[in-house]
């Protein structure tokens, strides 16, 4: 068994090397890969694609269920942090760049490499919206996975880190469906009073 682990290791970290020796090879793909794999631009843009689902539909009906799409990735994205935090607390993986020679072209994380934690709230976020909405699903997804390379490419994660990621996202995206089914008629009912109520509002307005 420990020498089936030391193989699996001794795979992410020859993959890794494979990823991340093509950094300086061309200057524009090593910036755009600091751009996207950084914790902003994709973090963001798939926000304000919940922003925008949100708001997207005019009937009440398809608007409850959108919401509900989106509590649901809410969600997902704070147990993926939780397991995260569980995760770190019981392992610790340095870097890559603190075991092996790497090209390093962003900044140094301190904290624990497995699982990445970066994939794990972005593919959090995806997978709920990607179960209901393909299309949007698939562009988050896209922007999600470019990410999870470019973590690789720039040298602060292992392949196996992202992996990691994104298993604790799907495990996330399992246990909080179960959650928002425990208390579906809850939920449903409170958005339900929101748009009422938001309603009311304007028509005293």
């Amino acid at each position: 068994m420990q020498d089936f682990i030391y193989t699996i290791i001794d795979f992410d970290q020859r993959l890794f090397l494979v990823v991340n020796s093509k950094v300086g090879t061309f200057s524009i793909i090593d910036s755009s890969a600091r751009i996207i794999g950084s914790d902003y631009l994709v973090p963001v843009f798939l926000l304000l694609v919940l922003i925008f689902l949100w708001h997207k539909e005019s009937s009440t009906l398809r608007r409850l269920k959108t919401r509900l799409t989106v509590l649901k990735s809410i969600l997902t994205l704070l147990v993926a942090c939780l397991i995260v935090i569980i995760l770190n607390q019981i392992l610790f993986r340095e870097r890559p760049f603190n075991l092996i020679e790497a090209n390093l072209i962003f900044y140094a994380p301190t904290d624990s490499s497995f699982p990445s934690n970066s994939v794990a709230a972005v593919v959090a976020l995806t997978i709920p919206v990607f179960k209901t909405y393909r299309k949007i699903g698939w562009l988050m997804l896209s922007s999600s996975l470019c990410l999870a390379f470019c973590r690789v490419y720039v040298g602060i994660h292992f392949p196996g880190d992202v992996l990691g990621g994104i298993l604790t996202a799907l495990v996330s995206f399992v246990f909080s469906t179960f959650l928002m089914n425990l208390f579906s008629k809850q939920l449903y009912l409170s958005l339900l009073i929101f748009e009422k109520w938001k309603g009311l509002k304007l028509v005293r307005l």
